[in-house]
């Protein structure tokens, strides 16, 4: 009787405990946070701020990972945390290289890139014996092949147009008032070409004129393009 006894007693001593082998280890929330993040960078293949939302997925991962491993074992999730850092760095990388490519091609070939605000709009105009002229940096770029991003300022018609209003930012075309004469681009689309209105950053190219600032009046800009290229822009930059 004592044998099976003791024959019981040292089966249960080899006995796990349920609780031990099912123990729950709690996951930070900055693990799910991070790899909710990483599932959401995808759209840094479309934007700059798809760009952020990765690098942010990055280190609040990191950050779980840290927590965890100085834990001592009290808490779980790093699998999710190092998936967090890897799809996170993945659509990081991607889209960089992709966003790059995009601006680099962006370009239709044989016309030079401008930036509207700082390259235009920002030139004021001069005063030369008593007469109101363009900008000498501006000048320069009389009857030159341009392309320069820009917001479509809204009239009634938004399809089939032939020409349009592009100024340097969405705060002029949308909420402010009368735009500066130097912040407007009269964009008259060439041949068969056409715009169809867009309330986000378009792209436009073609050839670039300066006129004499005393035409400006409301509505009527100093500078003109012979539109030969219109779309939606590809970047934001």
């Amino acid at each position: 009787m004592s044998q099976v006894l003791d024959g019981s007693n040292h089966s249960l001593e080899n006995v796990v405990p349920a609780h031990d082998e099912f123990s729950y280890k709690p996951v930070p929330p900055t693990a799910v946070v991070g790899l909710a993040l990483a599932l959401f960078s995808f759209i840094a293949l479309f934007g700059i701020i798809g760009l952020g939302i990765a690098v942010f997925g990055i280190v609040i991962s990191l950050v779980s990972l840290f927590s965890i491993s100085r834990s001592g074992g009290e808490l779980g999730g790093k699998t999710v945390a190092l998936a967090g850092v890897a799809i996170s760095a993945f659509f990081l990388i991607s889209g960089i290289s992709y966003q790059s490519f995009v601006y680099a091609h962006e370009v239709p070939e044989g016309y030079q890139r401008l930036n509207f605000a700082s390259d235009i709009a920002a030139k004021d105009f001069i005063q030369t014996d008593g007469v109101t002229r363009v900008n000498p940096d501006v000048m320069k770029m009389d009857k030159q092949k341009i392309f320069l991003k820009g917001y479509m300022y809204p009239t009634r018609q938004t399809e089939n147009l032939k020409s349009f209003i592009l100024v340097k930012d969405n705060g002029q075309c949308c909420f402010g008032g009368q735009p500066d004469a130097k912040d407007m681009i009269l964009v008259e689309m060439q041949g068969d070409q056409h715009a169809d209105f867009y309330a986000g950053l378009v792209s436009v190219a073609g050839e670039f004129l300066a006129e004499a600032p005393t035409q400006a009046g409301e509505l009527k800009p100093v500078y003109q393009l012979k539109g030969t290229h219109f779309e939606q822009a590809r970047t934001a930059y």
